[in-house]
């Protein structure tokens, strides 16, 4: 996760930093260990209509202005992880390829840096491929999605 610094305020020292990543850990641990479903208070499948207007507007500014201009594959992933994740639902690796014209290649490196930062968990259907893999959000991440989505969006549902 990373938070946002308004431009007039000074930025945090290296011991603060240090503090929220080591919380962080903490609670990703913390949510690893004891398998706590995610706070979504109910409103999750509220998000889905706009989440789902949000998704096709970032698909139509790939087809206006071209796919590798904006390319941020993360985001995207934990975006439609979290739209599965509303709908109750995983994704496979390969599914998540088609779906945002990405390599298979770019969508395992990008799973696998969410995965070392705790925000995805993989549930293999074949354990030889890592292909047939589906891929969750950690609760954790399913926690900050939803804030995410209440900040980036209060008042337009």
């Amino acid at each position: 996760m990373t938070v946002h610094i308004p431009p007039d305020r000074h930025l945090p020292s290296q011991e603060a930093v240090d503090l929220v990543v080591a919380l962080q850990r903490c609670l990703c641990n913390f949510h690893a260990r004891k398998e706590e479903p995610a706070i979504l208070d109910g409103e999750g499948s509220d998000h889905l209509p706009v989440l789902a207007r949000y998704l096709d507007a970032r698909r139509m500014r790939s087809m206006l202005f071209g796919h590798d201009l904006f390319s941020d594959p993360a985001w995207d992933i934990l975006l439609h992880l979290y739209q599965a994740e509303l709908e109750g639902r995983a994704l496979t690796l390969e599914q998540l390829s088609e779906t945002l014209r990405l390599s298979l290649n770019t969508v395992v490196g990008q799973a696998g840096v969410l995965e070392r930062r705790g925000l995805v968990m993989e549930h293999r259907s074949s354990p030889n491929s890592r292909r047939r893999c589906a891929l969750r959000l950690a609760p954790l991440a399913v926690d900050a999605m939803a804030s995410w989505f209440s900040l980036a969006f209060s008042g337009e549902e």
